[in-house]
């Protein structure tokens, strides 16, 4: 009996310390702001890293009762998580807002997106690794909340250009076929049998349809001398599309371009990083 008694009083002690220590040990996670440095994925593979000025404009803070909020750029972001094991973590994706943002560099929609495929969490040195289902891996740096707010205001729909649209343009529906970005590091050609799913329709009005994969995107665009172009996003949808998807890459490529150049029923947009954009015209 007295041997039962002092191995209960050492369970107890055990599961005392374990309190102590933090329990679930999300502690080092929660009770801070998170600010985005760094975003790499494998699936499609690119990676960028975020200039410092602009990393209060990437946040997410962790709540102990299992919910986080965030800010990716000019949209807020919120939902749930849960953790399990020593280090694994789900982020699932709730109320956020849904607008085009300015700034034609955004890294908003990456980052929310990439948000919803964590897999597991670590921190140390007040900076915090998410390492995503495929591999890549999100980076944060500690921050204050007060430092939290969005980088640049939400792109409006721009009016009509005001000069008659290139007429090499309209009237066909370009495929998406290659892409090459500088900013993040991204460069892949689109399979004959998905290049359906990006695609873009310039109209004689100034504005555009376009669809990234599992989103429909809309806005306006201008040309210039020299064959310049400016693409403005107006509404557009921000589903999350299945993994491997280009949607977010092509779509932050579209907000970037520079100048076109349409030859043998092949468009290409050249973007402000000098990466490029390359289409075949639909049959």
């Amino acid at each position: 009996m007295r041997r039962s008694v002092l191995v209960a009083i050492s369970l107890l002690a055990l599961a005392a310390s374990v309190v102590a220590c933090g329990g679930s040990g999300t502690s080092a996670l929660t009770g801070k702001t998170w600010q985005l440095a760094a975003i790499t994925e494998k699936t499609p593979a690119f990676q960028g890293v975020i200039p410092a000025a602009q990393q209060a404009s990437y946040t997410i803070e962790f709540t102990t009762d299992g919910n986080y909020s965030g800010q990716a750029d000019c949209n807020r972001i919120a939902g749930t998580y849960t953790t399990s094991g020593s280090s694994g973590i789900t982020i699932n994706p709730g109320a956020s807002t849904m607008m085009a943002c300015a700034d034609p560099d955004s890294f908003g929609s990456l980052y929310a997106h990439a948000l919803t495929t964590a897999s597991t969490w670590a921190v140390a040195n007040d900076e915090l690794t998410l390492t995503l289902k495929d591999g890549g891996t999100l980076q944060f740096a500690a921050g204050s909340a007060a430092s939290s707010a969005p980088s640049s205001a939400p792109a409006s729909q721009a009016p009509a250009a005001s000069a008659a649209p290139a007429t090499d343009l309209t009237g066909a529906t370009w495929q998406l076929s290659a892409i090459t970005e500088k900013t993040p590091a991204f460069q892949g050609v689109v399979p004959a049998a998905d290049q359906a799913n990006y695609t873009i329709t310039f109209n004689a009005d100034g504005s555009f349809n376009a669809k990234a994969d599992c989103n429909q995107v809309a806005g306006s665009y201008a040309v210039g001398a020299s064959n310049s172009l400016t693409i403005t996003l107006g509404p557009s949808t921000m589903a999350m599309c299945p993994e491997g998807s280009l949607g977010d890459l092509y779509v932050m490529g579209l907000s970037n371009a520079a100048s076109y150049q349409v030859a043998d029923s092949t468009l290409t947009i050249t973007l402000q990083d000098g990466g490029t954009l390359e289409f075949a015209k639909a049959s």
